[in-house]
């Protein structure tokens, strides 16, 4: 141990007091005053600092400005300090202070006992603040790593997002509007609409089980195996949507993938000039046709989930649209919102209402108003899930 005594004039220590630690070991340096017990405490190695207390007065009230410098100093380095009072001294340290204060008349007996605790203690209280101290560098690596995370996590869904298609402008005579909100920077849904040819238009919206990095790499996987079109001898052949379910199925199942990652996912197909839209789906909810008129049904199909095992069936159903419906496809993401300030289960009918209530709106400000809606909910910015909704209309008249 390495003490420090400190003897400013007309202040003196115990007696006594260098041959008591000599005797228990202890190493010591001394200083003439506190400015320069503060370069010693500063720039050595000093584990206990023992000094008088500045002795006040009728005219000094208060410590001397050299003492209370000492003092902070001594504190910031969080060193252990016994200072000798007559009993008058205006220090007095706190509960947290590693200060203590003893009077001048103590007992040589008293004072091996006090340097006994503090030698008793000195190394479990170093080893305690090295420890935080790498805590604090710990955490600190901690937060610039947690920083370039989240950095790399917005550059992946803006990357995401770059993929989905833009559905601004119509194709020929379908409106197409969505609504996409990834629970984190990334999402497990996907959704795509394309031209396939002068007369087909196809549409799907997939949902990777669970969200976030995980799910948002599987919906890359999705957007590679949904094969709308093949390319054979003498042309090509529009693939119908139970062959396009099927052949994304069979290709999630040969990827084998850990921790049940499976997917749902509806795909359509709509003959712009008949207005037949065909549709297949996998364990993912109802589309939902809205007519002219504002009357919602759900277009039911069979289907379970994609990626379990390979040779499974999805039938491709059919129905026929006029000008003016809209057909609405979404993820189960939307099942969990809307529910107001309804306590108890969830009813995860709800949302039908909210579409139903703007079903007569074109397509567009429809899902605009949808969305307003959603961001109206008090659990808009923590979403138990991805939510995707894409709404499709078929206008009166070729754009």
């Amino acid at each position: 141990m390495q003490a420090l005594l400190v003897s400013p004039s007309n202040d003196t220590l115990p007696n006594g007091t260098p041959d008591l630690l000599r005797e228990i070991g202890w190493r010591i340096k001394t200083a003439p005053d506190y400015a320069a017990a503060m370069e010693e405490a500063r720039n050595g190695a000093v584990d206990v600092v023992i000094a008088p207390a500045p002795t006040a007065t009728p005219d000094r009230k208060h410590a001397d400005v050299s003492f209370q410098a000492f003092l902070r100093l001594i504190e910031a380095k969080r060193m252990a300090a016994l200072l000798i009072s007559d009993g008058t001294a205006p220090f007095r340290p706190d509960a947290q202070s590693l200060v203590d204060v003893i009077d001048r008349s103590v007992t040589a007996v008293e004072l091996r006992g006090r340097l006994s605790v503090i030698e008793k203690y000195h190394g479990l209280f170093r080893q305690m603040e090295q420890e935080i101290r790498t805590m604090e560098r710990l955490t600190k690596r901690l937060h610039q790593h947690f920083h370039e995370v989240e950095q790399e996590m917005r550059l992946a869904g803006r990357l995401q997002k770059d993929f989905l298609p833009d559905l601004r402008q119509p194709i020929a005579n379908l409106r197409f509007a969505e609504v996409y909100r990834p629970v984190t920077w990334v999402s497990g849904d996907i959704f795509d609409v394309f031209r396939i040819d002068e007369d087909h238009v196809g549409l799907y919206v997939a949902d990777a089980v669970g969200h976030g990095m995980a799910a948002s790499l599987l919906t890359m996987f999705i957007r590679r195996a949904v094969v709308p079109k093949k390319v054979e001898a003498h042309g090509y052949r529009i693939v119908s949507p139970s062959e396009v379910m099927v052949g994304l199925n069979d290709a999630l199942a040969e990827e084998a993938l850990p921790n049940c990652q499976f997917v749902t996912a509806c795909y359509a197909l709509l003959n712009q000039r008949t207005l037949t839209l065909q549709y297949a789906r996998g364990g993912h909810p109802y589309p939902l046709l809205i007519t002219s008129a504002g009357a919602s049904t759900e277009l039911k199909s069979s289907g379970g989930l994609l990626g379990i095992s390979k040779g499974e069936e999805f039938p491709t159903f059919e129905c026929r649209l006029d000008p003016g419906d809209k057909v609405l496809f979404y993820t189960d993401g939307v099942e969990l919102v809307f529910q107001g300030d309804k306590q108890g289960a969830l009813d995860t009918a709800s949302y039908r209402g909210v579409f139903e209530r703007h079903a007569r709106l074109p397509i567009v400000p429809m899902l605009r108003q949808i969305e307003s809606e959603l961001d109206a909910e008090s659990g808009s910015l923590n979403a138990r899930d991805d939510i995707t909704i894409v709404g499709m209309e078929v206008l009166p008249e070729m754009q």
